[in-house]
Order: structure tokens, then C-alpha cells, then sequence
């Protein structure tokens, strides 16, 4: 009921399949921005709230997502471009309302929904992808990676496959010692996301994943696929009603 009246005051449409049940779907319990264990009701900044992911989107699936009221307060009306700004500066210790590190967050969960043209920047993927959300194809293929670098065994199946997606010996090479690299990072971090933060790492996985042909692509989604791949549509869905700001 909250959801439907801040909708209306907002003149923003509804979409009729955000029910109780899809909201129940899309929660969690620590928020991906601030990683606070989130509260209901507290009257406090680590309360639940639902957000737009793209604020010039409707109330429809796939445009929310759940973070606590400090996240959502700090994050406004910004945009995606403005956000990734945020995630850049120079400045130590929080910039409006959120560190460096919680504004990159923000960036990485922006980041799918965004109604950009050209080509989105190859960003680390620093925190857990929203339930039911899109994601370019660079954080999908991360989020693989993270997932299966943890155990030998998977990493190792996981490694055979991607080296017959890639014409170049040499770039998965040092792609491979990347993941290996990774899988260590992740046994010592204490948020496993902060492991994809390594530069020595980023350099790797983003020389090997520019690279591929675009024949290889469709088998790079698959093997994405088997670890819960998010969506990577090329262009928002029209329930967002983006061209209208999404309002009724």
C-alpha cells in the first residue's frame, strides 16, 4: 500500500505486477549499498525502502529494487553518469552521504537499467546484482567468475570452457593467472565483491572479455547462465515507460 501511495504522489505508473509477492521476491536482508543489516519499521536510516533503479522509470519489474533509506536518500534523483562521478572523486570519507565505496555500489547497480547510448564503462562489480534486475554483460560475466573461482575444481571447468571462447594464447593466459588471483583475493576478503576491486585482476579480465569474438559471445552467455545470469537486454522494457519519465 506505501509503494502505491509514493507512486501516485510521484505520479509515476504502477506497474500491476509489482504485488507483495514480486516485492517478497526482490527483498533482502542487507542492503548492497551501505551492507547494513536493514530494518522494517525502525524509523531509522537502516530501514527497508524500495527504489527505482532508473528514476526516470516506472514502478515496474525489473526497475526495483530494495536498499536502505541512507542509500536511497543519498542516491535521489542522480542519475547513473552522476553516480559513477561520485564513485570517482578524489575526496576521502563521504561525499553526500555515501563513501567512495558505497557510491561505486550504487554505480554497479545502476548500471544495467540505465537508458545509455554507446558503449557502458567496464566497472568492477562491487556488490550483489538486485534480484529480477538488468546487468550489462561484463558484470554477468564477473559474477561467474566469483562464483565458481571459490572451489579448483569448478574454477578449472570453468577456465576449459572460456578457453575455447578466445582466439588469443596469450591474453587467456594471463586472464587464467587473473582467476587464480581472484580465487586467493576472495579467500581473504571480507565482503566476497571487494575481490573484483583488484586492479592487477580488472586489467586481465577486461583485455580477455574486449576481445572476444562476437561469434563467442552466445557460449559466454551460456556458461553465464549456469551461475544465474542476470538479464543483459540491450534496451530497457517498455513497462519502464522511460519515454514518458515513466508517469501516467
Amino acid at each position: 500500500m506505501q509503494l502505491r501511495l509514493n507512486a501516485f504522489r510521484r505520479r509515476r505508473i504502477l506497474d500491476r505486477d509489482v504485488t507483495p509477492a514480486y516485492l517478497k521476491k526482490i527483498d533482502c536482508a542487507m542492503c548492497p549499498i551501505t551492507l547494513i543489516a536493514m530494518t522494517h519499521a525502525a524509523l531509522a536510516e537502516s530501514d527497508w525502502s524500495v527504489d527505482r533503479i532508473n528514476n526516470d522509470g516506472a514502478y515496474a519489474p525489473g526497475n526495483l529494487m530494495v536498499m536502505c533509506v541512507k542509500a536511497n536518500r543519498a542516491k535521489g534523483a542522480k542519475d547513473f553518469r552522476a553516480v559513477v562521478e561520485l564513485a570517482s572523486v578524489s575526496a576521502q570519507g563521504a561525499v553526500l552521504g555515501l563513501s567512495k565505496r558505497e557510491w561505486a555500489r550504487l554505480a554497479c547497480v545502476m548500471a544495467g537499467a540505465a537508458n545509455m547510448t554507446g558503449a557502458r564503462p567496464l566497472l568492477p562489480l562491487l556488490t550483489r546484482l538486485p534480484e529480477d534486475s538488468r546487468a550489462p554483460l561484463y558484470f554477468v560475466f564477473q559474477q561467474m567468475l566469483l562464483s565458481s573461482a571459490r572451489l579448483a575444481r569448478e574454477r578449472n571447468r570453468v577456465m576449459k570452457v572460456l578457453c575455447r571462447l578466445h582466439p588469443s594464447s596469450e591474453r587467456t593466459a594471463l586472464f587464467r593467472c587473473a582467476v587464480e588471483r581472484l580465487a586467493v583475493n576472495i579467500r581473504d576478503a571480507a565482503y566476497p565483491y571487494d575481490a573484483l576491486s583488484d586492479e592487477g585482476v580488472q586489467r586481465a579480465m577486461t583485455s580477455w572479455f574486449t576481445t572476444v569474438p562476437a561469434a563467442s559471445v552466445p557460449g559466454l552467455l551460456q556458461l553465464c547462465s549456469e551461475y544465474g545470469a542476470g538479464r543483459c537486454e540491450p534496451a530497457p522494457p517498455a513497462a519502464w515507460t522511460l519515454e514518458a519519465s515513466g508517469r501516467f
